[in-house]
């Protein structure tokens, strides 16, 4: 009797526990584990060695879960293969509707039962090859559309993050080092996001911001430092921007299109988000958001024109 193949599964995940702990528990049930600790990792490994499933978390430094599933989709050698988010990172309705909308097959929360994530890998796995359900295709094709959820799921993540990292430092206020590491631990992934992670006061002056803005504007930190944001901006842009910052201190929330200005003189296609942040006592002190660049998304739209 010719023997099954054994089953290939990709885990990704940048904590390197919870990998180990995949791998033992995957390993010991007869599948072929591969690990990667962030999507660049993942896209890389599955050029080279196909995996039958794809197992990963949501935030990562350098390519998050949600983009790792965005670029898999989008090229030929990858989109069919099954994709489950296992999370434990703060998650709500919208997490789950977003990665529904991106294709993925499965999405289970942290720490799931052992017989349960088993019987749901089979699952997707047997589904996928017998054909008796056909796999996720993604439902968002607009690139603005999917750059205007995709922002607003990583803003909440990062306010849900810094909340729980204050809550730790609170319950352990003692421990030094466990601060230190909590900050250490936040710094690393503002810096290691591929957007522009930023903070303005009321003013509309730069007061945070991640290395993301100094490698694009190619200006230090002291000629950011203060600065009013409109001076990054496309000048025929500013108004909307200035806009859209009103209507965040109004209603919490905005966002918009604006080109920013790179090192070279040249403009950017960006699209920006914005919340507002608040002190303790819920009054309003500045705006925090997220700055993605859609130039291809830009690019694609004008070459649809073009081809009218």
């Amino acid at each position: 009797m010719k023997e099954k193949p054994i089953k290939k599964i990709l885990v990704v995940d940048d904590n390197k526990n919870d990998r180990m702990l995949l791998r033992e528990l995957l390993s010991t049930n007869d599948y072929e584990v591969s690990e990667a600790c962030n999507g660049i990792m993942a896209l890389q490994h599955v050029k080279s060695s196909r995996p039958d499933i794809i197992i990963s978390d949501i935030m990562m430094p350098e390519m998050d879960g949600f983009t790792l599933l965005r670029e898999l989709k989008k090229n030929s050698f990858s989109m069919d293969i099954p994709f489950m988010f296992y999370t434990a990172n703060y998650v709500c309705e919208k997490d789950s509707e977003l990665a529904s909308k991106l294709g993925a097959s499965k999405f289970i929360l942290k720490p799931a039962e052992l017989k349960e994530l088993l019987e749901e890998i089979g699952s997707v796995i047997r589904e996928h090859e017998s054909g008796s359900i056909k796999l996720a295709d993604p439902l968002i094709s607009n690139e603005e559309e999917y750059l205007k959820q995709y922002s607003e799921r990583i803003v909440s993540k990062l306010e849900e993050k810094i909340i729980q990292l204050e809550q730790e430092i609170n319950e352990r206020r003692w421990a030094f080092e466990e601060l230190a590491k909590a900050q250490n631990e936040l710094e690393n992934i503002i810096e290691c996001i591929p957007d522009i992670i930023y903070a303005i006061n009321l003013d509309g002056n730069l007061i945070r911001w991640n290395n993301r803005l100094t490698e694009v504007t190619g200006l230090l930190g002291n000629q950011l430092m203060g600065r009013p944001v409109f001076n990054f901006i496309a000048e025929n842009d500013r108004q909307k921007m200035a806009e859209a910052i009103m209507a965040s201190n109004g209603r919490g929330y905005a966002s918009v299109d604006a080109d920013l200005i790179s090192k070279d003189g040249k403009p950017i296609p960006y699209h920006w988000t914005g919340a507002a942040l608040k002190d303790e006592a819920g009054k309003i002190v500045g705006l925090t958001g997220v700055g993605i660049d859609f130039t291809e998304s830009r690019k694609e739209k004008l070459q649809r024109q073009k081809n009218k």
